[in-house]
């Protein structure tokens, strides 16, 4: 692990984000006893909503300041056990306002809009579903990830406000590749640039599996307590990974003034149950979105969600389909074969293939064979005894060969991704797999090596100032072995394995 993603886990990771005990001030937050709907905590701010200041509202029941129909309402979804909120409109004496509850165990947080809906507001809903058909409609007939992305954040940017919308996805180390961007005249671009995986930590990415998106109004906000600190129901602080008003850290404020941001949100977009990318919202003024465009970008989110998974489908489907034709080539060739090795040795081209390789050496009983561009016949034994000894028994890939065994640096050109098929690791029978040196420059936002700057004695830190181009120079490393490429390596390793335990 190198030094930013150690960055990233060691430290970022572990600042408790949902135990703030502390809410953005465009709302109002109260905890209820799902038992009786007594309220055992409250954002100090509950005055302006209730009329009481927030002690002498603590034990007292929901039932005192919303209608028997509300309560009514919110009974009738006890039975719901799904992690999302629900929204619901509750009239309080001062006035009908847009209100969102979370379900706990024995509580449920009720999140509680600071405007009261005026009736233009209560049927806006026609608009926004008109906007959610149109971007559908787009996305669907994008023919790639990229163009969908853009389709997506133009029309989110056109009814949204926003000053500047990017599609963030992030790489095999969390990092972040900007891969589509639209903006206002002025602002600093940031398409094509990587940012480091501490700019969104490990426990902000695990917040978004639970959450859809966060907003922050404005980035200038003063934060409101919690009262009582302590939750009663749990005899600790109130748990908020899944409140849309909870506070966010202060370093990441101050990350977004650096930016010159006053209003930010950001909403998750998913593939297969996992974490695949943000949608990302800057605006130079404070911006306060209404819980409907909220939901609009976590609709679009999820469409956008769902094209992602259909055309990553569709290529894997392609891919493996075409080297299944050729594993079934060297399959065929093998069992006609009485020689295993002339059979490999036939198949080189749909063996590299294959393996997504430019280089092959088949190590079997004592007797190799290579082809391509590979490492010479004493340097592939030096790896073998290498893996050996560490007990490299599982397919293995390493994009930079060199970074743990040494001796590769001598052949970096030809073998810095290195794939390993064990077939008898301790006979040391092996399939290497060898790509290339891709030397690349990366084109960073900002010095990722000043990600996060440690004041004098360590305790207070500030992310970096600077968001300008800053250029590293990759070498030493080949282009990562993907997911449906090692599947289709370990299907290739399986018929190899099963053929020289039982033929050979």
């Amino acid at each position: 692990m190198n030094a930013l993603n150690r960055t990233d886990a060691e430290f970022c990771g572990k600042v408790p984000l949902h135990q703030t005990n502390l809410i953005q001030p465009h709302g109002y937050l109260l905890v209820i006893d799902k038992r009786d709907f007594t309220i055992l905590q409250v954002s100090e701010n509950v005055e302006d909503l209730l009329g009481k200041p927030a002690n002498d509202v603590i034990n007292t029941s929901l039932e005192t300041y919303i209608t028997d129909s509300d309560l009514k309402d919110v009974k009738n979804r006890f039975h719901y056990s799904g992690g999302e909120g629900i929204p619901f409109v509750f009239s309080f004496h001062t006035g009908e306002r847009l209100a969102v509850i979370k379900f706990q165990e024995s509580y449920f947080i009720l999140e509680v809009d600071l405007e009261i809906r005026s009736l233009q507001k209560a049927t806006s809903f026609i608009p926004i579903y008109q906007e959610l058909k149109f971007v559908m409609a787009a996305i669907e007939r994008a023919d790639s990830i990229n163009e969908a992305c853009l389709i997506a954040i133009k029309e989110l940017k056109r009814v949204s406000g926003f000053d500047k919308i990017m599609v963030y996805s992030f790489d095999e180390d969390w990092n972040g590749d900007v891969i589509a961007e639209v903006m206002e005249a002025g602002m600093d671009s940031y398409l094509g640039l990587k940012f480091p995986a501490s700019d969104v930590p490990q426990q902000a990415r695990a917040l978004y599996l639970k959450m859809p998106y966060r907003l922050i109004p404005n980035i200038d906000y003063v934060p409101v307590k919690l009262y009582p600190v302590i939750n009663p129901a749990v005899n600790g602080f109130t748990n908020l990974s899944d409140s849309n008003l909870r506070s966010v850290a202060g370093v990441h404020l101050e990350y977004l003034a650096n930016m010159k941001v006053k209003a930010s949100m950001s909403t998750r977009i998913m593939e297969n149950g996992k974490l695949w990318g943000l949608i990302a919202c800057h605006n130079r003024e404070p911006l306060y979105l209404s819980f409907e465009f909220c939901a609009l970008f976590e609709l679009v989110s999820n469409v956008l969600s769902a094209k992602l998974q259909s055309l990553s489908a569709q290529d894997t489907f392609n891919y493996k389909s075409g080297m299944q034709a050729k594993q079934l080539e060297i399959v065929e060739d093998v069992y006609k074969e009485a020689d295993i090795f002339k059979a490999l040795k036939k198949n080189e081209k749909n063996i590299l293939s294959v393996l997504g390789a430019e280089g092959v050496s088949i190590i079997l009983n004592r007797n190799q064979i290579s082809y391509g561009r590979v490492p010479s016949q004493e340097e592939v034994n030096e790896l073998v005894y290498w893996l050996q000894s560490k007990k490299v028994d599982k397919t293995y890939h390493q994009q930079g060969l060199s970074f743990e065994f040494e001796p590769a640096l001598a052949y970096s050109d030809k073998a810095s991704g290195l794939l390993v098929l064990p077939i008898q690791a301790e006979k040391g029978n092996y399939i290497l797999a060898f790509r290339p040196e891709e030397k690349r420059k990366v084109n960073w936002g900002g010095n990722p090596n000043e990600a996060i700057n440690f004041e004098p004695g360590g305790k207070k830190y500030h992310p970096r100032a600077s968001f300008n181009i800053w250029q590293q120079n990759v070498d030493k490393k080949a282009l990562p072995w993907q997911e449906q490429e090692l599947e289709v390596a370990e299907t290739f390793r399986n018929f190899v394995m099963d053929y020289a335990l039982n033929k050979m």
